[in-house]
């Protein structure tokens, strides 16, 4: 047994011999593609302009390119197709062991929040009303810029999963209606999502905030692995109503592992080694922050005690 081969029995939902826990035990590389989606400051590759503001926060929006729905047909997006866009990922899956090793191609920013520094939040939401059109055609094309990125990670570099992220969700609602979701992100969302599909390409998904109002909707179009906040979601329910039709990755809230106490940080390590044993979690920090090394040992020595199962 080896990291690759227990990775996929827990998404497959069969008893792991461990539960898996890329952070410890390197079971998924990630690579990533060579546009630039965030910068301390300038431009990214798609024209919005950044700032550093607090280096524990990263870097910041501060000018949204796109004014007026007469722009959106010409604006330049970024070509997939430039050789830096894929030769990083290249180079990244190239010193992966594939043997013991899953390989997931991190597609970057998604449509939500690419169209709204596109636009600005605040625009981006009087669109939804005023000029539905043009806002559905802009997320139309970057969702064909994000395609394309697929296909080469596909292609290019054999990856085993495609990630996606996009923050749908407020601590404790979504962002956007269920209803305004389904009418301008679902029907662009699905087509990233049916392209590894039909490539035997795992599908994840990473959103902050409480979304479960779109689990169904996400099952339903395919979504393979779920990168979704515990503090906000309630995991237990999730794994009791999709059963095998969907796993969890996550599980120890970066809020904890921030802020709160060493004890906090193992019970929910342990909550999630009890809920992953048999299958269907993968453990990891709720999102990629810069955490004290003696709280991620705290995790770690948890996930050693309590998080392998049988015999290796």
């Amino acid at each position: 047994m080896n990291p690759r081969k227990n990775f996929f029995l827990a998404i497959r939902h069969e008893e792991p011999y461990w539960l898996p826990c890329p952070l410890f035990d390197k079971s998924v590389a990630t690579v990533s593609h060579g546009l630039i989606e965030r910068c301390n400051f300038g431009l990214d590759s798609w024209g919005v302009r950044w700032e550093l503001k607090d280096n524990r926060s990263d870097s910041f929006p501060v000018e949204h390119p796109l004014k007026s729905p007469d722009m959106v047909d010409d604006y330049p997006m970024p070509s997939p197709y430039e050789p830096h866009v894929i030769k990083r990922a290249i180079e990244e899956a190239s010193r992966v062991d594939r043997s013991n090793t899953v390989v997931m191609g991190d597609n970057g920013w998604g449509l939500f929040e690419r169209a709204w520094l596109l636009l600005g939040m605040t625009r981006f939401f009087i669109w939804s009303f005023r000029h539905q059109d043009a806002l559905k055609r802009l997320i139309e094309r970057i969702a064909e810029v994000k395609v394309a990125i697929t296909e080469e990670l596909i292609e290019k570099v054999n990856i085993d999963i495609i990630a996606y992220g996009d923050d749908w969700g407020m601590e404790d609602r979504l962002l956007i209606s269920p209803n305004k979701w389904r009418t301008f992100i679902k029907p662009y969302q699905a087509k990233l999502y049916q392209i590894a599909k039909k490539n035997g390409v795992l599908v994840y998904q990473h959103s902050d905030g409480k979304v479960e109002d779109l689990i169904p909707d996400l099952v339903e179009m395919g979504v393979d692995i779920l990168n979704i906040q515990r503090e906000c979601n309630n995991w237990q329910k999730i794994i009791e109503r999709f059963g095998k039709r969907i796993s969890l990755w996550g599980g120890v809230s970066a809020r904890t592992l921030d802020i709160g106490k060493l004890e906090e940080i193992a019970k929910e390590t342990e909550e999630c080694c009890r809920l992953g044993r048999n299958g269907g979690v993968i453990l990891a920090p709720g999102h990629a922050l810069k955490y004290s090394p003696e709280k991620i040992d705290v995790m770690r020595k948890t996930w050693l005690e309590k998080g392998f199962y049988k015999p290796i």
